[in-house]
């Protein structure tokens, strides 16, 4: 295998977040006052998640535009600052899986192409990449924020792919999630690896996956074994 393409969230990094944490709304709501002191954050942020309409199927909103409309008047460089704030506040842990570092340098040193391609937002994710010092692994990063569809859209995977210029028989696409991973990719005809992580769907079962993956565990040590040994 010579392309290994990647989910982020759950397959190489462990996060958790709660928006709806009271603590975390006042706090925000303080902080954003002192961007835009007219603005009441969390009224104008809920008015403007409510206009997002889907647009067909797998539709992925890109959060940033909300922001863009709650405070218009604010400049792009602080908004930006100001959602990962929005990220950072509610977010009570963020950490690579034991053995993701070492997975991903493993697979360069021996030559492969590294993508990673995952529904995530990139006002949130980006900065969170460069600070686990991800950002710079990848041969290429594809955010369904950016996309508009997010997975099992066989047209995200599709659209990675064909940017890229991968040959569909020479990648192998690793997640943590039974539909949006496993079966997205299948729908391409792509190989999969799954990894059953502590926070895969509660009803992912393992062997039904493994009637449609390549690979499944739900030991991490043996998901990287796996891939190591497939390149």
């Amino acid at each position: 295998m010579k392309n290994f393409l990647f989910d982020l969230y759950g397959t190489l990094v462990d996060v958790r977040t709660d928006e709806d944490n009271r603590k975390f709304r006042k706090k925000y709501a303080k902080y954003f006052s002192r961007i835009a002191p007219q603005v009441d954050f969390w009224q104008r942020y809920n008015e403007e998640c409510e206009k997002i309409k889907a647009d067909g199927e797998h539709f992925e909103p890109d959060i940033f535009k909300v922001f863009k409309a709650v405070a218009p008047a604010v400049g792009e460089e602080q908004l930006l600052k100001a959602a990962y704030t929005f990220r950072k506040l509610s977010r009570s842990r963020l950490c690579l899986y034991k053995g993701a570092r070492k997975l991903l340098l493993k697979l360069k040193e021996r030559g492969a192409g590294i993508y990673l391609v995952s529904n995530a937002q990139a006002c949130f994710t980006v900065p969170e990449l460069k600070k686990l010092r991800l950002y710079k692994l990848f041969d290429g990063i594809e955010l369904s924020s950016d996309f508009g569809r997010k997975k099992p859209s066989k047209e995200f995977f599709m659209h990675a792919i064909q940017k890229y210029g991968l040959d569909i028989e020479e990648c192998i696409y690793c997640g943590n999630d039974f539909c949006a991973d496993i079966q997205g990719a299948s729908s391409c005809g792509l190989a999969t690896a799954y990894i059953k992580s502590n926070i895969s769907p509660a009803d992912d079962d393992l062997q039904k996956v493994k009637s449609l993956a390549n690979f499944a565990t739900s030991d991490y040590k043996n998901f990287v074994k796996y891939l190591l040994n497939i390149i």
